[in-house]
């Protein structure tokens, strides 16, 4: 009884893989009026939670493959939950800041880039 509960439980633990970001975070300059594009690569997330959040205005945009913002230029994609993209249309100055990736693990892990949207000369 007890080797089975073993084995039981060893099989749990190899199955249980903790998600991690598979790139590191790099920063965007986007040209007002153009399309951001906002990439975050995740090993292993699954029953996890992805969201995006504007960090300088604490603002929830999305959380998994729903938007959360009433923002219409804002959409989220995926690629078999792995890959991720914050899609930011016809971007405006005000865009500008920090957005972060974030997963619901215990503690919290998540990845911070930077916007920065310039002006057409």
């Amino acid at each position: 009884m007890y080797c089975k509960k073993m084995e039981h439980a060893l099989k749990r633990q190899q199955n249980f893989q903790v998600p991690f970001f598979a790139e590191t975070a790099s920063n965007l300059t986007v040209a007002e009026g153009r399309t951001a594009t906002l990439p975050c690569v995740v090993e292993n997330l699954g029953n996890y939670r992805l969201a995006w959040i504007h960090k300088d205005r604490h603002n929830l945009l999305t959380l998994h493959d729903q938007v959360i913002t009433r923002n219409p230029r804002i959409s989220i994609h995926h690629n078999n939950y792995r890959s991720w993209w914050l899609e930011i249309k016809d971007v405006k100055l005000e865009d500008s800041g920090h957005y972060m990736c974030q997963i619901n693990t215990a503690p919290m892990i998540s990845q911070t880039r930077h916007l920065e949207v310039v002006g057409n000369v």
